[in-house]
């Protein structure tokens, strides 16, 4: 009885491993920036690496980056915390540098209706 209970909770589980792969934060590992924009639901931690193509300010003091792979781009709003981590200007790119942001998927801090990436962790990373 046990056996058959455990066998039934590992095949749902391996059932549902697909749908809460946006769940759980940076362990669903990096995806591109097309899949995110299809997939990710408010609230959603998601995990990006591209270029910053564009740059602009945000609500209050918030840069808000264009950042861009080979599949899209998406806006990133980044907090003061982190803007020393880009090498970045208002209304520059930056230069060939390449980055993995990690944030949570929402739209308080973009403009109305457009939806981003609040970042919470960005580090620079190797130019492909």
């Amino acid at each position: 009885m046990r056996f058959s209970r455990f066998v039934s909770l590992a095949l749902l589980a391996l059932l549902l491993a697909p749908s809460l792969a946006w769940k759980g934060g940076s362990a669903a590992g990096v995806r591109p920036i097309s899949e995110v924009l299809a997939k990710a639901e408010a609230g959603d931690v998601v995990t990006v690496e591209g270029g910053v193509v564009d740059s602009t300010t945000g609500s209050g003091s918030l840069l808000v980056a264009t950042f861009q792979d080979e599949t899209g781009s998406v806006r990133v709003a980044v907090p003061d915390s982190l803007m020393r981590m880009l090498d970045v200007r208002m209304g520059e790119a930056a230069g060939g540098q390449h980055y993995r942001v990690t944030g949570r998927w929402g739209h308080a801090h973009m403009d109305a209706g457009t939806w981003g990436i609040y970042a919470q962790q960005i580090e620079r990373i190797a130019t492909p």
